[in-house]
């Protein structure tokens, strides 16, 4: 069951390079601008990940990012120890030399059994701080124990490491961006069967906004029971901004404006797994309204996107 994790890859785009990892931790680079001539030229970028493995003797279960920012990569990693499983977080300076990461952030939030709810995401956040996200493990209540991480989006301070709980009640969220200019988080996460997310946190109160996992949610469980609110609203929760029945295994997220220079429409370009797809919304100045979608089709999942302006391309994985 782990191969769910350890084949899942991940990418970033930096300046004129492109870097991603494996599931299993491997890390190569090419030239962006590789990409038209059809041969990447991939070269490896040793990284200490397999001995951070052995000396903390714990079992890799799977990377569930990468992210690229201020000549910094940071990583989730996945691990299994004596305790159970958990998911940290792992930062390196950028070098195409060798990776050395470092703990940078330890959840200290443990489940019993492998399961894909872990989150995992990184996206640059205001005050010098990093939002992460963190699944709910499959852990009954948690999303809603504002004691625990899981089921939680977090800031990270880059400096102390002290974090602060900015949105609750998520099930397993993928997908994350930062609008700095609005002060608004979007991000998007998996749902049961059906019931897939995509969530605005508009940051305009000071209490922590609650998605309503695991007590709302527009899909049902695997056995078929509808054991979920269907409103949000009705019993305190944010609704969705978008949410899909069925499911469409949701993924990453690109907020983009402006994108073809002649309107100042917004997009969000969200990707998916299961259905191969590049889904292309267009939303209102007030993001609480879509006012079109658009469906772009692939014959594969599709994990990870980023966005190269200079050759007008989106990167997939």
């Amino acid at each position: 069951a782990t191969k769910n994790s350890q084949r899942a890859h991940h990418l970033a785009i930096i300046g004129d390079n492109v870097i991603t990892i494996s599931g299993e931790g491997q890390t190569i680079y090419f030239k962006k601008n590789n990409i038209l001539n059809r041969k990447l030229n991939q070269m490896i970028i040793p990284n200490n990940i397999q001995n951070i493995i052995n000396e903390n003797n714990v079992k890799l279960i799977g990377i569930r990012d990468l992210f690229v920012e201020e000549g910094k990569v940071y990583i989730s990693l996945i691990s299994k120890n004596l305790k159970g499983f958990t998911i940290d977080a792992y930062r390196a300076n950028l070098n195409f030399e060798k990776l050395n990461f470092e703990l940078f952030f330890r959840t200290n939030e443990y489940w019993p059994t492998y399961n894909v709810f872990s989150g995992g995401r990184f996206f640059d956040y205001k005050e010098n701080k990093i939002l992460f996200t963190i699944g709910y493990a499959n852990i009954k209540g948690a999303a809603q124990n504002s004691n625990s991480l899981l089921g939680k989006i977090i800031s990270i301070d880059k400096q102390n490491k002290k974090y602060k709980i900015v949105s609750m009640g998520h099930r397993n969220p993928q997908g994350l961006y930062y609008i700095k200019d609005l002060d608004i988080i979007i991000n998007t996460e998996h749902g049961p069967k059906g019931g897939d997310e995509i969530n605005v946190n508009y940051q305009k109160s000071n209490q922590t906004p609650n998605y309503g996992w695991d007590i709302a949610s527009y899909g049902t469980t695997y056995s078929k029971k509808d054991i979920f609110k269907k409103s949000h609203s009705k019993y305190g929760f944010i609704e969705p901004l978008k949410y899909y029945v069925p499911s469409i295994d949701i993924s990453q997220l690109l907020y983009m404006s402006n994108k073809f220079n002649e309107d100042n429409k917004k997009y969000l370009y969200v990707t998916s797994l299961r259905a191969g797809s590049i889904y292309v919304i267009e939303i209102n100045d007030d993001f609480n309204q879509i006012i079109n979608e658009d469906r772009i089709y692939f014959q594969q999942r599709i994990r990870d996107i980023d966005y190269d302006k200079e050759n007008d391309l989106f990167f997939l994985i």
